[in-house]
């Protein structure tokens, strides 16, 4: 019996180090970040994703959101979604000319047979 891995839940934290952003600006970069997680999420699950807001560690920490399925995921879908989420994120950055950032997934799976 095969045992198989299924994503439910993610926490994804983004952090810039030394920012000087307003709070209005760290805001409206996160609604940014919550649209493109969103169209990176209707092109790969064609599904509903929930978006629940978390506690910001630190202030450095500009986005901290836990992403949940429905439907659970498989490792290779989940894998391009955060595939997807990175590189939309970076570039978004980038393209803003704002200081680099770190992305951090942390996975909720749970194992089924």
């Amino acid at each position: 019996m095969e045992i198989q891995i299924k994503i439910a839940m993610v926490d994804i934290n983004v952090i810039m180090n030394n920012h000087d952003l307003s709070e209005r600006e760290m805001k409206i970069i996160e609604v940014l970040f919550l649209n493109l997680a969103a169209q990176v999420n209707a092109q790969i699950t064609k599904d509903g994703m929930a978006f629940n807001p978390l506690d910001k560690n630190g202030k450095d920490d500009i986005f901290h959101f836990q992403f949940a399925w429905q439907s659970s995921l498989s490792p290779d879908k989940y894998e391009e979604i955060k595939a997807g989420i990175n590189r939309r994120f970076t570039n978004t950055i980038k393209m803003c000319n704002l200081p680099e950032i770190n992305i951090t997934f942390k996975e909720n799976a749970y194992l089924t047979r």
